[in-house]
């Protein structure tokens, strides 16, 4: 876990039917970079370099967590993923093709200087969450069967 000012930022992973959705509105290409914030157990950049063959990099904080994900990635003999132990205030995403996230409000709200910076047609895809200061292109609502909740995905496309 990271932490927002004194608060952590808790390790909650996306539903694995939330994040097949979250791939699929944002459809990376072969040669697109993915950078997932916050990527926990590496879910979406593993499903995303599987299925969609194409860059990806997650950022986590916690030690563990990298750990898990890099075992995860050899086993699955991936080729075009990787896992960066990194504070994702600090982590230039700003060349990714595509970003997904999971993070609460106030750290949405901390990053939203970097997601303004970067390059037009960016797709940003957030569960949950919407990211202040930015309007959604899109907002899909999602069932999970995993969790038996409805979720929100909110598609950002940078101008």
């Amino acid at each position: 876990m990271g932490r927002v000012g004194r608060r952590l930022i808790p390790f909650v992973p996306s539903p694995k039917d939330v994040v097949e959705k979250m791939l699929d509105i944002a459809s990376p290409a072969p040669d697109e970079l993915l950078v997932d914030l916050g990527s926990g157990d590496g879910r979406i950049v593993l499903s995303a370099s599987r299925k969609y063959k194409c860059w990806s990099i997650g950022i986590e904080k916690n030690p563990r967590l990298v750990e898990l994900t890099r075992r995860k990635i050899l086993s699955m003999g991936l080729d075009r993923v990787t896992v960066i132990r990194g504070d994702l205030y600090n982590y230039d995403f700003t060349n990714a093709d595509v970003v997904t996230l999971y993070l609460l409000p106030d750290v949405l709200k901390k990053l939203y200087p970097k997601f303004v910076k970067m390059k037009k047609d960016t797709r940003i895809v957030s569960h949950d969450y919407g990211i202040p200061g930015l309007t959604p292109a899109e907002i899909y609502e999602v069932n999970s069967i995993e969790t038996g909740k409805r979720h929100k995905i909110y598609l950002y496309i940078l101008r």
